[in-house]
Parts: structure tokens; sequence; C-alpha cells
């Protein structure tokens, strides 16, 4: 059997080092031989993203550079929010074997409300990104498999400037720069 591929979306605002671990992490799955990265043009949950949506599809490709990596920018092409269904659905039109689901475990508490989650539901199995020691709710997930990630950031501790050490070299001071504008923005309105 050639195996399955897993989707991994996000707003990867910016993509660090704990997104690397997920995809190390999700492509030692026996079952899995491909992960496809799907950075957002916007997350249907947000109202922003800080990074463009160019900034961030370059990033993931510079931090996520692995073998059994393919980053897509199908949904930064649509120039608009997309729903993971969506996006589920055009990869398999495109004959993809997609049978995997990446989230963080951040996603759970509004993962309901997703469009068309009981489709989703049906038809994924799911793999839930946890930090440390977390034991998240899985209730709502048919079918569900936690992968533990050690590497304690969030993209919204490094908008903040902190976990810094978190981020890729390749693109520290890149990122450093975006978002400390951002910054310095909000702090001089």
């Amino acid at each position: 059997m050639e195996g399955y591929c897993a989707l991994f979306g996000g707003s990867f605002d910016p993509p660090h080092l704990g997104h690397r671990a997920i995809v190390q992490g999700v492509l030692r799955h026996p079952d899995i031989t491909k992960v496809i990265v799907m950075p957002a043009w916007l997350n249907p949950f947000k109202e922003r993203s800080h990074a463009t949506p160019e900034q961030r599809l370059r990033w993931c490709r510079t931090v996520l550079d692995l073998p059994g990596v393919e980053i897509s920018d199908w949904e930064i092409r649509q120039q608009r929010p997309v729903y993971t269904i969506e996006t589920w659905e055009y990869l398999k039109s495109r004959g993809r074997p997609l049978r995997y689901l990446v989230i963080g475990s951040d996603n759970l508490p509004t993962i309901t409300r997703w469009h068309e989650f009981e489709r989703l539901n049906d038809e994924a199995v799911w793999i839930v990104a946890t930090r440390e020691d977390e034991l998240p709710d899985l209730s709502p997930l048919k079918r569900a498999e936690l992968l533990k990630v050690e590497v304690p950031v969030s993209s919204t501790m490094i908008r903040r400037g902190e976990g810094l050490e978190y981020l890729d070299p390749r693109i520290r001071d890149e990122v450093i720069a975006v978002y400390g504008r951002e910054t310095n923005t909000k702090e001089s309105m």
C-alpha cells in the first residue's frame, strides 16, 4: 500500500519549530506517507492575519521543508477564507489518498462550529497535537489520535515577542521585523 496523506492547515502566523515538530511527528505515523501543509489566506474564524499570505507561505516553505512534506498554496490562491471541508474535497478530487486531518488542541473548543463539521468528522481521522501534559476533550471527534509535541510555543506567543528561540533561524530576523513593526504600530495608536 502506498500510504495516506494528512492535511495540516492553519494560519502559520508565523510558522515555528512547534509546527515543524508536529509535521515530523505526523510523518512517523505508520500509515502516513505525505503531509500536505496548507497555509490559509485567512482563517474563517479570524478577521485578519498579521503577516501577509505570501510571507506565511514563504516561511512555511523554509521551516517545513522536509522529505514527505508538500506545501500547498491552493487556499492562498483562492484569495478568500476557505473552509477545511472545501480543501478536503479539493484534495480528494485531485486523487489524493486523504485520510488524516491534523489540528492543534486549541481548535477543539470551536471544532463543532467548523463548516460541515459532521461531514469532516465522518471522513477524517483527526490527529490532535497537544502540548506538554495536556489531556484535551476528544469527545466531539469520531476517530482521533493524540500527538504529543514538547515544544512550548504558539504563534500568538511569538507575535507578543515571546518564545523567539522557537523560530527557525532562517526566518527569525524577518519574523521579528514583521511582528515588531506591528507591535510598534499598535503602541503608537
